[in-house]
């Protein structure tokens, strides 16, 4: 049976639709927004896990109405929460960048694209550091009003920087 690691957050109540979705052996990490911190302890605890249950697939997962998210673009309400107010200071510049960059009429999707982007980026350089066959890793998001799973745009064009000659 195929193992598959996601970091999901707690707020969209999403394992049931995944273990649903996706019939196979699932394993969850849960951060508010997928705000995670790969620090030496996180990165030590997942690379014992991957080993362990020889999981070869990660994904970092999001609804298209993430609380977090949604809050870190409006009303600010959880900034107070630990660790959360570099993590909205983030997804401001993700929205900033993404208006400077890119006209589309769905800037949700395409601001939670860039965040797990960021994400994978980051999982992929801790990874990298261990000597391991780095497993795959992607990003989907959440569709709740037509229950389907959508792969993240390409990081192609979540650019951090853009050059025009």
């Amino acid at each position: 049976m195929q193992k598959h690691f996601y970091f999901i957050c707690p707020t969209d109540h999403i394992e049931p639709v995944i273990n649903d979705t996706f019939k196979q052996e699932n394993y969850y990490f849960t951060s508010l927004g997928n705000s995670i911190v790969f620090d030496s302890d996180v990165v030590e605890y997942l690379n014992e896990l991957l080993q362990a249950r020889n999981i070869r697939n990660i994904s970092f997962v999001l609804s298209d109405n993430n609380r977090i998210v949604s809050d870190a673009l409006e009303q600010k309400d959880y900034s107070r929460i630990t660790g959360l107010n570099g993590f909205y200071d983030q997804i401001a510049r993700q929205r900033d960048h993404s208006e400077e960059v890119w006209q589309t009429y769905n800037r949700q999707l395409l601001i939670l694209s860039y965040h797990l982007n960021s994400k994978i980026k980051e999982l992929r350089r801790e990874l990298e550091c261990l000597s391991i066959d780095p497993p795959e890793i992607n990003g989907k998001i959440y569709n709740r009003h037509e229950k389907v799973f959508s792969t993240i745009y390409s990081d192609l064009i979540c650019r951090d920087h853009i050059s025009v000659n």
